[in-house]
């Protein structure tokens, strides 16, 4: 019997492929593409795109380990190592020009922590008004008291351009009887330090921009100055370091390192923190000798002055020690050296020994009878036998 095609139940089998083929799609879980399906077919077949390396284990990180040694057998002042301790103490007393120059001190010793800077000056002090603040108590306490002082820095005067109660006196600035009382107090301010061996570095005024005020800072300075070398005291003059190319007041000028900035206050009388360190400088040499001074001597000072000698006399010793004869006339040293030659101009024309003068000499060296006839006189030299000037007939 005959297959008749049914058209009706082929399109019905197709719907539920169709049905089917969707709800297994959506029932299913999704795939990856290269695990399976069509595309995983298809990179099966023609290869696909490189996959990923899983990813590197994290590499732990190197401990940094501390080579340095710890910290109670580092050097002081190194780092991680203790903190160096002051060992030179300066005190510095005077009225705010003082004070300026301690702030410039700290900043010129800021290398050198084994040096302190103490700032013991009153703004508005001076020597001529004792009720005010006694500078002569306040140096005897400072030199007696507990705190140990090295130097002492004095810089004292703008305040003190007037009178001295002198019992029902009142003094006149500058007068013969002022200028007596004014040297008595400098001496006092002075007296406790000497007696506790304790050297001081007074430093003068700088010039004043107001002419009036600036003539007695100038005759204030000649008191100071002679008064305080005088007592054996170093007086160190900062005028020329402040003044123009007249000797006047000049409020700029060259710092420590050459340039030119401001080196004096609005006011005309008192540094900034660059004139300040100026007058560090002119005081810097002064202490820095009174700190070397104090300072032990290394190891190298103990040597004996003359090595050789000493070994000398040490293999001497073991000679003697040993049984040995001694080398006659000691061990033989070489002469010592002298420190210097002789002076030779480098300028000068050489002369003869003696500064005789050149004279010729009647035979000089090399000089013949032959030479002086050939050369002088022009005269043929003898002829050789075989020499191309020999023109006898050979004999036969």
């Amino acid at each position: 019997m005959p297959f008749a095609f049914d058209r009706r139940l082929v399109t019905r089998a197709l719907r539920l492929a169709v049905v089917a083929a969707v709800g297994v799609a959506m029932g299913a879980p999704e795939a990856p593409a290269q695990e399976g399906g069509f595309g995983g077919f298809l990179q099966q077949l023609f290869g696909g795109p490189p996959q990923k390396p899983p990813e590197a284990a994290a590499k732990p990180k190197r401990k940094v380990r501390d080579f340095v040694p710890a910290t109670k057998t580092r050097e002081p002042g190194t780092p991680g190592g203790a903190a160096v301790q002051p060992t030179f103490f300066i005190d510095v007393i005077g009225d705010s020009l003082a004070s300026l120059t301690a702030g410039g001190l700290t900043e010129a010793f800021a290398d050198k922590p084994e040096i302190a800077v103490a700032d013991k000056s009153n703004d508005a002090s001076g020597l001529v008004r004792a009720d005010y603040y006694d500078w002569p108590k306040a140096a005897r306490d400072l030199a007696t008291g507990d705190n140990h002082i090295d130097f002492v820095v004095v810089m004292v005067g703008i305040n003190d351009m007037q009178s001295i109660r002198d019992g029902a006196d009142n003094l006149d600035p500058l007068s013969d009887r002022w200028k007596a009382a004014y040297v008595a107090r400098i001496d006092a301010v002075l007296e406790p330090f000497q007696t506790a061996h304790i050297p001081v570095a007074w430093v003068g005024m700088p010039p004043m921009r107001t002419d009036t005020f600036n003539g007695g800072i100038v005759k204030l300075n000649e008191i100071d100055r002679s008064e305080v070398e005088k007592q054996g005291e170093k007086y160190v003059d900062i005028w020329d370091a402040f003044a123009d190319q007249n000797g006047q007041y000049d409020a700029n000028g060259p710092n420590v390192d050459g340039q030119i900035v401001r080196l004096r206050g609005p006011d005309g009388i008192h540094f900034t923190k660059a004139g300040g360190r100026k007058v560090a400088h002119f005081l810097e040499a002064e202490i820095r000798r009174v700190f070397d001074k104090g300072r032990p001597q290394n190891e190298t000072a103990d040597l004996p002055p003359d090595i050789e000698q000493a070994a000398g006399d040490i293999n001497a010793q073991i000679r003697r020690e040993m049984g040995a004869p001694e080398e006659p006339g000691g061990p033989a040293l070489e002469p010592p050296k002298p420190l210097a030659g002789p002076i030779l101009s480098l300028t000068g024309r050489p002369l003869s020994p003696g500064g005789a003068l050149a004279s010729p000499d009647a035979s000089p060296p090399g000089q013949t009878d032959l030479v002086a006839r050939v050369l002088k006189t022009g005269e043929p030299a003898d002829p050789r036998n075989g020499r191309a000037d020999d023109f006898s007939w050979p004999r036969l």
